[in-house]
């Protein structure tokens, strides 16, 4: 797709993206991606290895967990919280010793994130300055950071959605979010956005490949197929934290379903005590995330599917629980941002994109992340960041038409472009 800059040279983005500042970011990039890797290597509390390993050896990963892991095969918190597909994918990594499988995977992962750049820039339509920056801001923030240094799979997600901009078929966008679906708390409001537009071709192929998946377990391990299809889902219950922003982690706190929480004053509780439905967070996360697919499909008739796609994948991290990694997924909102003309929405995207890609981070070295007044604080935040990206969206001009429905693309059906006056 050919860019076109749409900003005036007094907007202060055409002095960051200067080839002086934009050659010493790429320093603090580099740097950025060594110190990642070196954490990859050492720490990488998160990498799937252990469960890999395990199904190498034909044994359950999820059953080993679940019964209290009496051999400590599962190493640091490399807890099998996903489905099946991902540890059919990695099973290559979980023949060969840890050490070879983190440099591996860390390499993957830095390739994966570059990938994404590429291609969202491409996406997006950014100019080569624009494009440039945000690679540099990926590369530098928290969430790119810690999915390398904590081994996760973040990137993979993000590469399957960012291979969108190519796959023009529902089968191959289809499989691409089959993909996806690895981390099953990423693509639900997507899906939800998908089935309101009578997307079922393309929701179908999704299913296969984690069916495909189901059934690898099914027969490698012999084990009851019931019983295989919960165990993902049993894990992730007992073992995943409230993360941040999101209205799952304000369910619970109100409900005072999680001792991590700080302690608040007791007006502040809509509960007298923690014994309430365990599933509360779970359906008002539900609630949520279909009302804001169905505020993206009706804002779809308006403006290009690019800013929906933003909205989408960044609704799911409002809505399910996620951690700060999984906030690299904020790079759409960050290349739509980029793309955009010099206006206040804009500028709020970004200073809001700078809180959750750098400043939380402090929140959690200050001990603060799980206060209250944080959790409240950066769900509003979050909404507020999907507000600015839906007001932002309407003020851009593509130079070539992009859909998420299957088709729609080639055929050239986007909404109209609006009229607005530089400034």
């Amino acid at each position: 797709m050919p860019a076109q800059d749409q900003t005036q040279p007094t907007d202060w983005l055409d002095r960051v993206t200067a080839a002086p500042v934009l050659w010493a970011g790429s320093v603090l990039a580099a740097l950025s991606v060594a110190a990642s890797v070196r954490n990859g290597l050492r720490r990488a509390h998160d990498f799937q290895w252990s469960p890999a390993h395990l199904l190498a050896a034909h044994q359950n990963p999820w059953t080993t967990y679940l019964s209290g892991d009496p051999h400590h095969a599962i190493l640091l918190n490399q807890v099998p919280n996903y489905l099946h597909l991902l540890y059919v994918l990695m099973l290559p990594l979980g023949y060969l010793p840890q050490m070879p499988a983190r440099a591996i995977w860390a390499l993957l992962n830095l390739a994966m994130v570059l990938a994404s750049c590429m291609l969202l820039s491409w996406l997006y339509e950014l100019p080569p300055r624009r494009a440039w920056l945000f690679t540099i801001l990926v590369l530098t923030g928290t969430p790119f950071r810690v999915t390398l240094g904590n081994a996760q799979v973040t990137a993979l997600v993000l590469l399957a959605f960012a291979l969108w901009a190519v796959a023009q078929r529902a089968a191959m966008r289809g499989a691409l979010l089959g993909l996806a679906w690895v981390k099953y708390s990423v693509p639900p409001v997507l899906g939800l956005f998908l089935l309101l537009r009578r997307q079922w071709k393309l929701l179908f192929v999704s299913a296969l490949p984690l069916l495909g998946g189901w059934l690898f377990f099914v027969a490698w391990l012999h084990g009851p197929p019931l019983a295989l299809a919960a165990e993902p889902f049993r894990c992730a219950t007992s073992n995943v934290s409230p993360g941040l922003a999101n209205v799952m982690a304000v369910t619970e706190l109100t409900l005072r379903r999680l001792p991590l929480f700080h302690p608040a004053p007791d007006r502040l509780y809509l509960a007298h005590n923690s014994a309430d439905p365990p599933w509360a967070a779970y359906l008002v996360a539900l609630a949520v995330a279909l009302g804001i697919a169905a505020w993206v499909a009706r804002l779809a008739r308006r403006v290009d599917a690019r800013v929906c796609f933003a909205l989408l994948l960044a609704a799911s991290l409002l809505c399910f629980k996620h951690q700060i990694y999984d906030f690299l997924l904020l790079a759409l909102c960050l290349a739509l941002a980029l793309r955009a003309p010099a206006l206040r929405e804009r500028n709020i995207v970004l200073a809001l994109l700078f809180y959750f890609w750098y400043f939380e981070r402090l929140l959690h070295v200050w001990r603060f992340e799980f206060w209250p007044a944080v959790v409240v604080l950066s769900a509003f935040l979050l909404a507020l960041l999907l507000l600015a990206v839906a007001r932002l969206g309407g003020s851009i001009h593509w130079s070539q038409p992009w859909s998420i429905d299957s088709h729609a693309a080639a055929q050239g059906q986007h909404p109209p472009q609006p009229q607005t006056s530089q400034r």
